[in-house]
């Protein structure tokens, strides 16, 4: 039977499309971000991204109804196998498809190794993942948490996810990927 990871998060699929290749804004600097957007915090270098999604989200999914369906949505997938993370970014759209979106085109391994860099600095260089040879779902799944969860649900604690204490690419399990 195929799945579509659209079927089970709907509103996760949709509100991640400016975290994706050519449909989001892409990587800001502080720099260049604070002149563009004086009154706006610098969230990371996915801040014009994050913001998009927020704005996404707050269109879209303004009722308590469709917040509480998001949360929803985001818990599940937390407690969801790594099929499901795969899903996400799966070129075809089907749970457990490990063949993943280009990088490039509308991927989400860029944003989500940008992330893993950010919350690393000390044990990655800044753009030394290569977002098709090193993407792992666990960058995912942080990219997630930070950017979605704590950007729309301030102060909640995500159940059933602890953040990666070290960011070592040689601690990832990559036969998940594979």
């Amino acid at each position: 039977m195929h799945v579509y990871f659209s079927e089970i998060y709907p509103i996760t699929k949709h509100i991640s499309k400016p975290f994706r290749g050519e449909w989001g804004p892409g990587i800001c600097y502080e720099g260049e971000f604070k002149s563009q957007f004086p009154s706006k915090a610098f969230l990371g270098e996915l801040s014009l991204c994050i913001y998009e999604m927020q704005e996404l989200c707050y269109q879209h999914y303004r009722s308590d109804e469709d917040r509480g369906r998001l949360r929803q949505e985001l818990i599940m997938l937390f407690n969801a196998d790594e099929v499901h993370w795969l899903g996400m970014n799966s070129d075809s759209g089907l749970i457990g498809d490990k063949e993943q979106e280009d990088p490039d085109y509308n991927g989400i391994q860029s944003c989500a190794a940008c992330v893993w860099e950010e919350a690393f600095p000390d044990e990655t260089e800044h753009n030394s993942i290569d977002s098709e040879e090193e993407y792992h779902i666990d960058m995912l799944k942080l990219m997630v948490k930070r950017c979605m969860w704590d950007v729309l649900f301030p102060g909640e604690t995500l159940p059933g996810y602890t953040e990666p204490t070290s960011g070592d690419l040689s601690l990832l399990d990559y036969s998940v990927m594979k």
